[in-house]
């Protein structure tokens, strides 16, 4: 955690402070700043900038208890619980709220997030009983089965419940056109839609199938709980920050990406003109 103990944390609230205080070092050193101890000024340039990316108040609360609890041990005032710190705290909540941007829903994961938490989602975590590292044979599984998890959803534009009735019945092969395709479950349509998946999907689906899959399996066998919990801990762990990520965040960020694309080619369309 940093200079400062963190046994009396949850792991929950472990992951999340290490999360902030990450995103605090990495805009500290990327100025020249001190990381440690902070300044006061510095802490609010940071708070700042973090507001104006959009982060919600809770998230900037988190990040700001997490730089607190790691100046803890810190010989005289805690930088993070300066006056004025506080006060631009306070400050960025008020305006937030006045914009409505207080209780937005969930934080969207876009493809470009989805390749960060592949790069990371294979190293052993701390999530065995007593706090022991798990395996790297379990961390491949687990790793890959987030990845799939959060890839197909993103892909296809899947709620949780969606993702969750998936079976291996409803996963096609790759067509003519390199492009694999799921059938989406729907409870009230007589056929299933269907909805084209990248290789890259195909591929993470394809490393967590069984040999002797039976078509009728579902393919993530979980709680909708341990779905939401599973892309949490993945993004956590990919230096996102977990707090307002949950199973409709692949769908938000496919929303965002498909935005981002046609904007993409309507300048393009434009520019030739």
């Amino acid at each position: 955690m940093g200079p400062s103990g963190a046994a009396e944390l949850s792991a929950n609230t472990r992951r999340a402070y290490r999360t902030g205080q990450r995103n605090w070092r990495s805009w500290a050193s990327g100025r020249g700043l001190p990381e440690f101890p902070a300044r006061p000024g510095d802490l609010q340039r940071w708070l700042a900038a973090l507001a104006a990316q959009g982060k919600r108040p809770d998230t900037l609360r988190t990040y700001h208890a997490a730089v607190a609890h790691w100046h803890r041990g810190l010989t005289g005032p805690n930088p993070a619980r300066d006056p004025e710190v506080l006060r631009l705290l306070d400050s960025l909540a008020r305006q937030a709220a006045a914009q409505g941007r207080a209780n937005e829903g969930p934080d969207p994961l876009r493809w470009s997030q989805i390749r960060q938490i592949a790069d990371t989602a294979h190293q052993p975590r701390r999530n065995q009983p007593g706090g022991r590292l798990e395996t790297a044979t379990r961390a491949r599984r687990r790793g890959g089965i987030e990845i799939a998890l959060i890839a197909v959803a993103h892909d296809a534009s899947l709620r949780c419940s969606q993702i969750l009735a998936l079976r291996w019945k409803d996963v096609d092969a790759p067509q003519h056109d390199g492009l694999g395709q799921i059938h989406v479950p729907h409870p009230t349509a007589a056929q299933p839609a269907t909805a084209p998946i990248s290789e890259f999907t195909d591929q993470a689906l394809a490393r967590i199938r069984p040999p002797d899959a039976d078509p009728g399996q579902r393919v993530f066998d979980f709680s909708a709980n341990t779905a939401t919990r599973r892309i949490k801990a993945a993004a956590g762990a990919a230096g996102i920050d977990p707090a307002n990520i949950t199973a409709s965040s692949p769908a938000l960020g496919m929303a965002q990406d498909l935005a981002a694309y046609r904007a993409e080619m309507l300048d393009l369309v434009q520019t030739s003109r």
